[in-house]
């Protein structure tokens, strides 16, 4: 598969990939922007707490991404 150059924006800012897929250019965004781990306890206590809800994902293959600016 061929890469492309994607233009992913969070705002009014801008970042060019140069990626295989979408998904493959936001994770790439995403690992430099968001610290993610597996939730423990406290966090699980502290975001509940918060009334944060769990959200449940689709598998990011079946799924096109809208990088339109809204």
């Amino acid at each position: 598969m061929s890469e492309r150059i994607y233009a992913v924006f969070h705002g009014s800012t801008g970042r060019l990939i140069r990626a295989k897929n979408r998904a493959q250019a936001l994770s790439h965004v995403a690992q430099s922007t968001f610290n993610i781990r597996v939730a423990d306890q406290e966090d699980l206590v502290a975001l509940l707490g918060q009334g944060t809800k769990v959200e449940s994902v689709r598998d990011a293959d079946q799924d096109e991404l809208d990088f339109t600016d809204k």
